[in-house]
């Protein structure tokens, strides 16, 4: 079992895999990214907030009304609302116009909040698409870890029921031990046991991927090696969560804004024509129309603006903190994970060479074994200690993968 052997024999497929069919972790990801409710909903959130400043933009064109009134006010001896006031009735039937003006800034402050509020959404689709593609890999590549087992495993059994036909052959012409063929026959056993806990293991990974994806699909496929690099350099300013702080750190501001602006005076101008009489009998001869200005002027409000403005500096302030928060971390864990692959790397040699010594020692206990110089519990030790260095190297592989994605994720989270 020589280490290029093993490495090639992790490409094998077995015949519980239907058709010999394969995926890819890009399949994954895109069907994930494709099914996903809450990027849908983003995607929703943006159309409306189009929506919003459509309605922005309508707010500043005149506003036409159509208003009708008809009040009949009876009125006899003692009974009755005073007739001075209710003339016996009102009817009317107008149609009015109105329009504010010179609100420039005001239209500017709420196109500026509908823009945050899409940046801020957009923002938000970006994390969730770098969380769903961390979460993922993370289970694909637990996937594909359980596959390796998997196939080594297979191959590590189809080994022992070789070496035990073997064996059982020098038992019966008198060149080996009984007690070394039942010795093997247990080892096979157990390792049939591993076999069928890592198929229905692998099973389970493949559904909760699935399950992640939004893939409907019992189907068990062979797992594609995935390969991962590491994206670019860290740059704290394009982490859509840093960017979080900056989007709201604006709309804070614009918030502020909204509130100066409103006690700013208002000006609006308005216009209607219809009828308007106290004798619906004689309508027509009361058509007319009106015309004018109003003139809003705020001049107390028991220090609302105030409040409302302290309660904005709060906020702020809290945001400068998570920001300053998260700016320590991001470089602090970018450094870990460096550190950590670099150590990976390390332990990845040594293993490399360890596995190299064991693979020797393996062939060469094995030609000993066939010969009838050593027992059989010697061979069969060599081979664990085989076996379980190659897991090693193996789950350092799956570990190094597994950083490359937190610091992909780190790097564009």
């Amino acid at each position: 079992m020589h280490r290029r052997t093993f490495i090639s024999l992790l490409l094998v497929s077995f015949c519980f895999i239907a058709n010999s069919q394969s995926r890819n972790l890009d399949f994954y990801i895109n069907e994930g990214l494709r099914n996903s409710p809450l990027l849908n909903d983003y995607r929703n959130q943006i159309k409306s907030a189009s929506s919003d400043s459509l309605l922005v933009l309508a707010a500043k064109k005149p506003l036409i009304e159509a208003n009708s009134q008809l009040q009949y006010s009876p009125y006899y001896d003692h009974f009755g609302y005073d007739e001075v006031l209710t003339d016996g009735g009102n009817y009317m039937a107008v149609m009015g116009v109105s329009q504010k003006i010179l609100n420039k800034k005001e239209t500017e402050n709420k196109y500026r909040s509908v823009e945050l509020q899409k940046q801020l959404i957009l923002n938000e689709s970006g994390k969730s698409v770098t969380e769903l593609n961390k979460i993922i890999t993370d289970q694909y590549l637990a996937s594909f870890s359980t596959l390796t087992d998997l196939v080594f495993n297979t191959t590590f059994l189809d080994l022992l029921q070789k070496e035990n036909e073997i064996v059982k052959q020098f038992v019966k012409n008198g060149l080996g031990k009984q007690t070394d063929y039942l010795t093997l026959m247990i080892e096979a056993q157990s390792q049939e046991i591993l076999v069928a806990q890592l198929k229905n293991q692998y099973r389970k990974d493949l559904i909760l991927l699935n399950d992640l994806c939004g893939i409907n699909d019992t189907v068990v496929y062979k797992l594609d090696e995935p390969h991962l690099f590491i994206k670019g350099m860290p740059e704290i300013k394009k982490s859509p969560y840093y960017l979080q702080f900056k989007i709201d750190s604006a709309r804070i501001e614009n918030e502020k804004l909204a509130i100066d602006i409103s006690y700013k005076p208002k000006v609006s101008w308005f216009a209607d024509a219809g009828f308007l009489t106290s004798n619906p009998w004689n309508f027509y001869q009361h058509f007319g129309y009106s015309a004018g200005m109003s003139l809003n002027i705020p001049i107390y409000d028991g220090k609302q603006k105030e409040l409302e403005k302290q309660k904005l500096g709060y906020e702020e302030n809290t945001r400068k903190a998570y920001e300053n928060k998260y700016h320590l971390q991001y470089f602090q864990q970018v450094r870990q994970l460096e550190a950590e692959l670099k150590t990976l790397n390390d332990v990845s040699l040594r293993i490399d060479k360890q596995l190299q010594t064991s693979d020797q020692l393996v062939k060469s206990l094995k030609e000993q074994l066939e010969s009838g110089i050593i027992l059989m519990t010697e061979y069969i030790n060599a081979v664990k200690n085989y076996r379980t260095t190659s897991r090693n190297m193996n789950m350092l592989k799956i570990q190094k993968l597994q950083v490359i994605n937190e610091m992909n994720f780190l790097l564009t989270q």
